[in-house]
């Protein structure tokens, strides 16, 4: 079994993949497979990012990167949220002794049964979806009751609202800004406590908020990975959004702030 996450690696997806890649082996997986797309940044600061986070973060099972640089995708560089880098400026740039493959070869070779996390526009999510058995599908996106982010919409929906609605057709979670903006996940009011190449990202992200002059700073991709690893921390419900798509949204019921989840 593998694990494949769509990152567009912004700071969000950082602290999702350390997490997924930390606890790989033993949640069971056999492989990670990361996917770099556009979204927080263009697809190649996206492909250096996920180079470069990689290099800083062991993995005990195999981790394959895949580059996603020759298909168009939507993007916004939101530098004020991100960094000058797009990952916080937290890295400097080195060489991953990865695998790297183009995305056509690898979508076309994808079979057998995965458990998939999409973090950013689902552009090439489709694509993916139709080829092997995706056994858990987990997405970042979309809102309900929320205020938008992003020109009305949450970010990831608003860059491709054609595909977003296309692939939440298939059975799936979705991690929407109504599970993340909840009090207890809520990590603006102070910097977390201890070392560690998790807590340094999400210390970033709570820097970059008072930048960027959000309210409230939230760990948002990583509650996709929260809920694939800890379903029982969450409750689901059926919702419908403004554009009507249906959604089956997750609502974080753990009630423990984020500081004492991070590594869980």
């Amino acid at each position: 079994m593998q694990l494949i996450l769509c990152c567009d690696y912004g700071l969000d997806d950082a602290a999702a993949t350390v997490d997924a890649l930390t606890h790989a082996g033993a949640d069971g997986y056999e492989r990670v497979v990361l996917v770099a797309i556009a979204g927080n940044v263009p697809c190649d600061v996206s492909l250096a990012n996920a180079k470069k986070l990689t290099a800083h973060c062991p993995c005990d099972v195999p981790v394959l990167i895949v580059d996603t640089t020759m298909r168009p995708q939507p993007n916004e560089f939101l530098k004020s949220i991100h960094g000058e880098d797009g990952m916080g400026d937290l890295f400097a740039p080195c060489e991953s002794t990865l695998s790297v493959i183009a995305f056509d070869w690898w979508v076309s070779s994808l079979e057998g049964a995965y458990d998939f996390v999409s973090l950013g526009p689902a552009t090439l999510v489709p694509e993916i979806l139709s080829r092997g058995t995706c056994r858990k599908f987990v997405l970042m996106g979309g809102n309900i009751a929320e205020e938008p982010n992003f020109h009305g919409y949450e970010f990831n929906h608003a860059l491709d609202r054609a595909a977003f609605a296309r692939v939440i057709l298939h059975p799936h979670v979705a991690i929407t800004l109504d599970t993340c903006r909840v009090p207890a996940l809520n990590v603006q009011e102070r910097a977390l406590a201890g070392g560690g190449l998790m807590r340094a990202i999400v210390n970033r992200c709570r820097e970059m908020t008072f930048v960027s002059g959000e309210k409230g700073s939230y760990i948002w991709d990583d509650m996709a990975i929260k809920y694939l690893r800890h379903p029982e921390w969450f409750a689901l419900e059926e919702c419908t959004d403004r554009d009507g798509n249906r959604l089956t949204v997750a609502r974080y019921r753990l009630g423990k702030p984020y500081e004492e989840i991070i590594l869980l």
